[in-house]
């Protein structure tokens, strides 16, 4: 009867060791989790970005008035024309290419042109570069990973 009682239950090294593995699958979960986030984050943010940046293209081609986008380097802000500001991710780097006396800001024309150039954005390792056309004012996005 000894014997027997032994067989029923766990070991404390056995519960232990369970312990041990859930906590390695909750932490493995939740590494996934923060990189899907930031992926979302990222993701938004490059959006919102050649949503302003489109939106200026089409006010100024629908209003007959030169439009901008103007960004903000200091505080990583940038606005469309009629629309609020956004912010980018605290950590996403931003170069800018435009042409000179403009600042830090992308004209689009009437006639759907642009003063053309450049953003190279950067988060870790991941980058992106935004090219605005100057002589059809189009905007693509490009990953350069």
């Amino acid at each position: 009867m000894q014997a027997r009682d032994r067989s029923r239950g766990f070991t404390l090294i056995e519960l232990l060791v369970v312990i041990v593995l859930i906590g390695i699958c909750i932490g493995l979960a939740s590494f996934g989790v923060g990189k899907g986030l930031q992926a979302a984050t990222e993701r938004r943010a490059l959006s919102e970005l050649v949503q302003a940046l489109r939106a200026a293209r089409v006010q100024a081609i629908v209003t007959g008035q030169p439009a901008q986008t103007r960004f903000d380097l200091d505080t990583a802000h940038f606005q469309g024309p009629d629309q609020q500001a956004h912010r980018l991710p605290q950590d996403m780097h931003v170069q800018l290419l435009t042409a000179e006396g403009l600042g830090s800001a992308f004209e689009f024309y009437p006639d759907g042109g642009s003063s053309g150039g450049h953003l190279l954005l950067s988060r870790n390792d991941k980058r992106w570069r935004v090219d605005i056309n100057w002589l059809t004012g189009n905007v693509q996005l490009s990953s350069l990973n």
